[in-house]
């Protein structure tokens, strides 16, 4: 079990580093400023050029929570990063904590705020009705979604100044929730296979079991991956 010490520790740790202190409460500024978006500029377009944005709406709240997330997730690798450059990682895992916890107790923080902002987005912007299923469902997802990122950087940086490189790069992913715009049937296939193109099949098809479940399926896959390749990594 994670104690809460650690959890605190963690927290402290990110708030002592300027750039994940911004990043721990980005998210809560962007779903201030896409509520503004939504609620003043939209409409005021709207009325003065005639565009209509409901067709864009899911996407528009798909990236919020997939932007998030991601954001969320980038604070978890460069956490874990930390713990690479410091050789803390090493330490932690001959402790009672051990591998495993040391793991669970990297990804919780930013999976819990993942959490916690998309139920938050989801009732402040306010754009679509939403079962609560599919709103827990959502939740979840964005919180795997989280750790996926996370895991992600610390896969791919060897240390936290060229994860700093990789992070600008890796929201890149959540361009996949916005594939249907294109209309093209190839890239749509392909987007089947992450993470984000599932965020927007949900806010679309809400009542689907079948888009629920696919959606949890790829996360999980993508995430049971991503913790196998670091377990046989830093073994």
């Amino acid at each position: 079990m994670v104690k809460i010490n650690h959890l605190i520790t963690d927290l402290k740790q990110i708030l002592r580093d300027p750039i994940m202190a911004i990043m721990l409460v980005a998210p809560l500024l962007l779903i201030i400023v896409f509520k503004v978006i939504i609620t003043f500029v939209i409409p005021f377009i709207a009325l003065k050029l005639g565009f209509d944005f409901s067709p864009y709406g899911e996407y528009i709240f798909a990236f919020v929570l997939l932007i998030s997330s991601g954001m969320l997730g980038i604070v978890t690798g460069f956490l874990m990063l930390d713990d690479r450059d410091g050789n803390i990682a090493d330490l932690m895992m001959i402790t009672p904590l051990g591998r495993g916890g040391y793991l669970i107790n990297r990804l919780i923080v930013a999976s819990s705020f993942s959490i916690i902002y998309s139920i938050i987005a989801t009732f402040t912007l306010g754009m679509f009705y939403l079962p609560l299923f599919s709103i827990l469902n959502l939740s979840i997802l964005s919180a795997i979604y989280s750790s996926i990122i996370g895991l992600l950087l610390f896969s791919v940086a060897e240390d936290k100044v060229k994860g700093l490189t990789f992070a600008k790069g890796l929201n890149i992913i959540a361009l996949f929730a916005l594939t249907d715009l294109l209309s093209l049937p190839w890239l749509t296939t392909i987007s089947y296979f992450f993470p984000p193109y599932w965020i927007t099949a949900i806010i679309k098809s809400p009542n689907s079991l079948s888009v629920n479940l696919y959606a949890f399926i790829v996360h999980l896959g993508w995430l049971t991956y991503l913790i196998y390749r670091y377990w046989k990594k830093d073994k």
